[in-house]
């Protein structure tokens, strides 16, 4: 998966939550130190705001934290980016057939014919098998 494919999914993270997560993942552990760094670099930004955006991160269990002796606490992604965007994406896919029904199913499966996605000869072999 690339930075691309996390872009506001479905607003579910914004902008500066997916650039925390990010780290994150790569990093496994992390402290809010160490993300304000990194991140400090690229834009100019208070250590307090990086602490609120990773504590409120952890309240809506996607990162996990535990303290450290001198009571800063190192945060490690709650799953992976993989099991994170299948979730996401599986509410954004049924919010769509909820809203829009079939019209939602045909949109998806004409993309999916039509050859524009990077694996579109297994999403199409998945197809038949259904069909």
């Amino acid at each position: 998966m690339t930075d691309k494919n996390m872009k506001n999914i479905n607003n579910s993270l914004g902008s500066l939550e997916e650039e925390i997560m990010q780290i994150i993942w790569q990093e496994k552990n992390a402290s809010v130190r160490f993300v304000f760094e990194k991140l400090k670099k690229k834009r100019d930004i208070a250590y307090t705001t990086i602490m609120t955006i990773m504590s409120r991160l952890h309240a809506k269990s996607i990162l996990n934290r535990k303290s450290q002796e001198n009571g800063a606490y190192v945060y490690s992604p709650a799953q992976s980016k993989e099991k994170f965007l299948a979730k996401i994406s599986e509410r954004v896919i049924k919010n769509l057939i909820n809203n829009c029904g079939d019209v939602a199913v045909a949109q998806f499966i004409d993309i999916i014919e039509a050859g524009h996605l990077k694996n579109s000869a297994q999403w199409q072999k998945r197809l038949k098998k259904i069909r």
